[in-house]
């Protein structure tokens, strides 16, 4: 019997399915005549109905859903999704792995500089100690000509060498109209830190993320009127990413799957008149959980599912190196991003890009904030495995919208220029924070200006350009306000990446260096 599987046609055994109470159950085996074989009619009169979560309580509504069910605990199945390769293939699909470093950067000692190298420090240093003024030509045609890794050598031998940082010279010594040379040296570290971030987090492991499916239910729509209207699963545990559903042979019509998210909807018709249905074959579909999804209305003969819950874990990691599809710099973000650093228009003067995370997760919950960005899925995992490849400095951030708080809020003024900010709201009173952490419950009143000057560990935004603003919201603290009376206030936060955007100038040394 095949599996269709992403138009590969696999050859399986008949799906058994054991049933019934201890010492008295039934075998059923699958295809079979579904109009008379006994143990496929008695396994529909079996089954007991269904029903689905509703503010926390299970409810019963045949106008909302009109199906009936067997929980795991009354049944057994034959059916191995990860023998047939399904788990294979969603894993790829929906978690791509992220490419882990396998040797660590050794721990910076005395930099080993090449002669050119040592002159450029030695220069450096002349140039800024000259007693007839900087010698900006010298520091100009130094640090715009080098890469970025030499760059990083000179910093380092400099500050060895004459224990002081460099970036803190040319902040003291240079005049306005050459402090982008200063930008350069920040970006360079900028890069680095962040590289440094990731190998200190992923070093010790060789292992991608990937996914375990747990059996969870057998459900059967029959027809007419089954059905069950637009919703969105519970999660049974904070670490489901999704579910899968395995359409069983056996013969109906109507019932397909209709799964929809951010106003894209995929339609699955397994039912016998469709392409998939000429012959009896085993068909399914994998989806997010925060996608809604609509079984239509089955009119005739019994729809029969297997629903799986998909859990994000630990994977062998084995197949991000051997699938050039999962290959960041064959994704397709991965050529757009790569082409912006040399595009005129994007950006010339540099400064920071800004995207929200397209999908929801518990980056806040007490432990599980610890699995990201492992558990990234679907276009934000791309997106990270390609500014990974990119080598573009990055970093992954939580924001809060302070503007109910500070909104008319007259001590706002920190001493900066904020015209370019103030056309979007949304960047005056936004603060941010790095990484990922448990929410915080603070017990000590907080009052505007408190938050006007920055909560400790937070840090105004400031201006950004948004590609995509962020979606979903996460209790992030809980803390004393004041109004007529102290009361708790709670405040929610959302997650984005923002990536440093090196000025067009150094863009297009670097690309034609």
């Amino acid at each position: 019997m095949p599996t269709q599987a992403f138009n590969q046609t696999i050859r399986t055994k008949p799906v058994t399915i054991r049933y019934g109470p201890s010492g008295r159950g039934q075998i059923l085996s699958l295809p079979t005549e579904t109009t008379s074989d006994p143990a496929f009619l008695n396994l529909i009169s079996t089954c007991e109905p269904a029903s689905f979560g509703f503010e926390g309580r299970d409810v019963f509504d045949e106008q909302y859903r009109k199906a009936t069910k067997l929980d795991i605990t009354e049944f057994c199945s034959s059916f191995c999704p990860y023998e047939t390769g399904i788990i294979d293939i969603v894993t790829q699909l929906l978690m791509p792995s992220v490419k882990h470093e396998i040797a660590k950067r050794p721990a910076h000692g005395t930099e080993v500089l090449s002669a050119q190298l040592a002159e450029d420090v030695r220069a450096l240093f002349v140039a800024t100690e000259n007693y007839t003024g900087v010698d900006t030509m010298t520091l100009t045609k130094i640090i715009t000509s080098r890469s970025n890794e030499d760059l990083l050598t000179i910093m380092r031998a400099y500050e060895q060498r004459y224990q002081r940082e460099l970036g803190r010279v040319l902040q003291q010594k240079l005049q306005r109209d050459d402090m982008f040379m200063l930008d350069i040296l920040a970006q360079v570290l900028i890069e680095d830190r962040a590289k440094q971030r990731e190998i200190e987090r992923k070093i010790k492991s060789t292992t991608g993320m990937g996914i375990r499916a747990e059996l969870y239910k057998l459900n059967v729509y029959s027809g007419p009127s089954g059905r069950f209207r637009a919703h969105v699963d519970t999660p049974r545990s904070e670490t489901q990413i999704g579910s899968l559903v395995v359409c069983l042979p056996s013969e109906f019509e109507g019932g397909v799957l209709s799964v929809s998210h951010q106003g894209n909807t995929v339609q699955f018709d397994w039912s016998a008149s469709s392409p998939g249905g000429q012959q009896p074959s085993i068909q399914w579909a994998a989806f997010y959980s925060d996608c809604s999804h609509e079984v239509q209305e089955v009119t005739a003969g019994h729809r029969i599912t297997l629903t799986y819950n998909l859990y994000a874990s630990r994977g062998s990691g084995l197949l991000a190196g051997t699938k050039h599809s999962l290959d960041a710099i064959n994704l397709p973000i991965f050529r757009p991003l790569m082409n912006l650093p040399g595009s005129r228009s994007f950006m010339p003067s540099g400064g920071r890009m800004a995207i929200g995370l397209a999908h929801a997760y518990p980056y806040t919950h007490d432990t599980l904030h610890r699995s990201m960005p492992e558990t990234l899925k679907g276009a934000d995992m791309m997106l990270y495995e390609a500014l990974l490849a990119s080598g573009l400095g990055f970093e992954f951030i939580r924001i809060m919208d302070f503007s109910d708080e500070l909104d008319n809020f007259e001590e706002y003024s920190d001493g900066k220029d904020m015209d370019d900010s103030e056309e979007d709201p949304f960047e005056k009173n936004v603060f941010y924070r790095s990484g990922f952490e448990s929410m915080q419950v603070l017990d000590s009143m907080i009052e505007r200006s408190d938050i006007n000057q920055g909560l400790p560990g937070w840090t105004r935004l400031g201006h950004v350009k948004w590609i995509r603003r962020p979606r979903d919201l996460q209790l992030e603290m809980a803390y004393l306000a004041y109004g007529n009376e102290a009361n708790m206030t709670t405040k929610y936060s959302s997650a984005a990446i923002i990536v440093n955007v090196p000025s067009l100038q150094h863009r297009l040394q670097v690309l034609d260096g």
